[in-house]
């Protein structure tokens, strides 16, 4: 927090006290320490790391940024040494936080609810938006051709990511940018192919195939028990009902069958009497 009230500003605005803070003397500006007592694996391009504690840990660091009017670009890398004596370093918690805790002092963004949509790039937001970013270019990526090899990728995986920090309004350190693209274009290469997708393509279609006939047998079912036990039904009362054509209910066989045995007075449909 660049400002000289750094240190305590926080009583005022009303958020928890921070872990530790470490204050220049020269001009009062301070590093804010919140400890947590589960840690986070901010490393989101190992597939093995869990995203949504990450998610959560960026939103939670992207709404205290904005409720402390904290620096925007601040890449969280380096800070203020709390171990170096020119610094005033000040305990004011000793019990390490929880997310949850934390997050009950802050409105979390909006973003945040909607899996489908990015963190604001500010604080660790800029970390997962980039990874994004990157992720979902590279799936596409990888299934072209002309690859010569699988270093050319990730070099153009890490030149990819450095465009889109270029578009931050506080881009991220050039390492971190470089280590994200290389460790996204080391793990897509390594997984996907065209072929693969190719296998995984058809393997989710089949899987969707599957999915809309189980469904439409469930239609089938209730269309037929409505029909059955409302023998006075037009077809285009049913067939409004369950949002479905005529014609389409006309070329269900069992539905036909039924109908079949039916005779008909004015135009309606009864059952026959068994």
């Amino acid at each position: 927090m660049d400002r000289p009230t750094a240190h305590f500003d926080w009583q005022d605005l009303h958020v928890p006290a921070p872990t530790i803070t470490a204050t220049n003397p020269d001009n009062g500006h301070a590093h804010l320490f919140y400890g947590l007592n589960i840690p986070v694996l901010t490393c989101l391009e190992n597939p093995k790391v869990h995203k949504s504690p990450f998610r959560y840990a960026a939103a939670v660091n992207v709404a205290y940024t904005q409720k402390l009017g904290a620096d925007r670009g601040y890449s969280g890398l380096i800070s203020k040494n709390p171990l170096n004596d020119y610094w005033n370093v000040q305990t004011w918690q000793n019990e390490p936080y929880t997310l949850d805790w934390l997050a009950d002092y802050v409105n979390l963004p909006r973003t945040y609810l909607d899996q489908r949509t990015r963190l604001e790039p500010i604080g660790l937001g800029r970390n997962c938006t980039l990874f994004e970013y990157v992720r979902l270019w590279a799936y596409r990526e990888i299934r072209l051709s002309g690859y010569l090899s699988n270093d050319f990728f990730i070099y153009y995986c890490q030149q990819y990511a450095k465009e889109r920090n270029a578009q931050f309004e506080y881009p991220l350190p050039n390492n971190e940018v470089n280590a994200i693209g290389k460790s996204v274009g080391k793990w897509v290469a390594r997984h996907f192919s065209p072929e693969g997708f190719k296998l995984w393509s058809d393997n989710r279609r089949n899987k969707s195939i599957l999915v809309r006939q189980e469904k439409a047998k469930k239609r089938n079912a209730e269309i037929l028990r409505y029909a059955f036990n409302n023998p006075n039904a037009t077809y285009k009362e049913i067939a409004d009902l369950f949002s479905i054509s005529i014609d389409k209910l006309k070329h269900m066989r069992e539905l036909r069958e039924n109908r079949n045995s039916h005779v008909h007075i004015n135009n309606r449909s009864y059952i026959n009497a068994l």
